[in-house]
């Protein structure tokens, strides 16, 4: 299992803008870079990532799963996004590639505690494929 340290940005890009063959790019030790404009978005506390690996009819694969808190209702989860985490160390990973299966996208809308923390939403993505958290250029 793999832990981003420190998430301190997330940002989605439309699945449609990303280049070919991330994941095949990724094995190959080939840099990927992510070149079209991304959307920040605008986290309320603290962003979470986990990698797992395990066999699947005998070859590995990946699951990532982001978590993260925000105010931001606008998110257009009914398309096919990718998110990019950047880490405190200025390491940029994304989560999703060009060509299907898409990450899938779970949002929930937690209420405000009574004592003044304001509701958020929480959004969780996770994304399987043979490698599924790919460091990339932003």
């Amino acid at each position: 299992m793999q832990s981003l340290p420190g998430i301190k940005k997330v940002s989605y890009i439309s699945c449609q803008l990303l280049p070919p063959d991330i994941t095949l790019r990724a094995i190959s030790g080939i840099p990927v870079g992510v070149y079209s404009l991304t959307t920040e978005v605008e986290l309320s506390g603290d962003a979470t990532c986990e990698s797992t690996a395990s066999p699947d009819n005998n070859v590995q694969q990946e699951k990532a799963v982001l978590t993260f808190f925000t105010t931001d209702d606008t998110i257009p989860i009914d398309e096919p996004l990718a998110f990019v985490a950047t880490t405190v160390q200025g390491q940029s990973y994304i989560i999703g590639r060009l060509e299907q299966p898409y990450p899938s996208v779970k949002r929930t809308r937690t209420t405000g505690m009574p004592d003044g923390d304001r509701s958020v939403l929480k959004y969780e993505v996770s994304f399987t494929a043979h490698r599924a958290l790919v460091k990339c250029s932003v």
